[in-house]
């Protein structure tokens, strides 16, 4: 069902589920961080997503709004030694991040070598605690088997982690009802579940968050359908 105007209620219902990503496109300026940061500040996004360099900025600019300031560790392939990925963590928290995502380790999942990663894991988790910050553990799910997702989900949970999350949107795979469902089914209460990834529409985000999603990711195509159904903004 695609949602009209009379649809209004539930739209707003999901506004403040957003991870805003427009900023993570590689061609991105500081142009770009700074409106993605005012379309976040307008509509009320849960968070507008930059890539590090961009941290400070996105800080300054948000200072006094809600939203927080999401960056993701690793990214996009998760192979960077987990040294480099605790000095990222503590520099981007350093620098006004307020949410912190991390890429598992995808080489050594495939490997079979899952006490490193759940340590990868571990690792980040404990540096954002220092800040008081929970951590988003991206699968990427296009490259693995429902039994290594699992395995995955469960590493997570094991390490600490606030959030499993299906894909960066930069791998094969995207975000699925199926894997949604299985991930959740995973964690149970002990954790939480983000769907990102071709997460093309509203509609989309609805039915993630009905099968139990707690975000779901936004990129420059939920703006547009939006405005087409005439939200042009969130009062708060």
């Amino acid at each position: 069902m695609l949602f009209t105007k009379n649809d209004r209620e539930k739209i707003l219902q999901i506004i403040p589920h957003m991870d805003y990503t427009p900023a993570l496109s590689p061609f991105v300026t500081s142009e770009g961080v700074l409106s993605a940061c005012e379309d976040t500040k307008k509509y009320g996004f849960a968070t507008v997503d930059v890539y590090p360099t961009w941290v400070k900025l996105a800080a300054e600019t948000m200072k006094g709004y809600p939203s927080g300031i999401l960056v993701t560790i690793g990214f996009p392939h998760g192979s960077t030694v987990t040294e480099a990925k605790v000095a990222e963590t503590r520099k981007v928290l350093e620098d006004g991040a307020t949410e912190i995502d991390m890429v598992i380790n995808i080489a050594r999942m495939l490997d079979g070598d899952y006490e490193y990663v759940k340590q990868d894991i571990a690792a980040v988790v404990a540096t954002a605690k220092e800040f008081g910050r929970g951590v988003k553990v991206i699968l990427e799910v296009g490259y693995l088997t429902d039994e290594q997702k699992i395995k995955a989900c469960e590493l997570a949970m094991e390490a600490g982690a606030e959030y499993v999350k299906t894909c960066t949107g930069f791998g094969p795979g995207k975000a699925t009802l199926h894997d949604v469902s299985l991930m959740k089914s995973v964690v149970g209460d002990r954790g939480k579940v983000k769907a990102s990834g071709g997460v093309a529409s509203l509609e989309d985000q609805w039915a993630f968050l009905e099968c139990g999603a707690e975000r779901v990711a936004a990129r420059e195509n939920i703006m547009e359908q939006l405005k087409q159904l005439g939200i042009d903004g969130v009062e708060r």
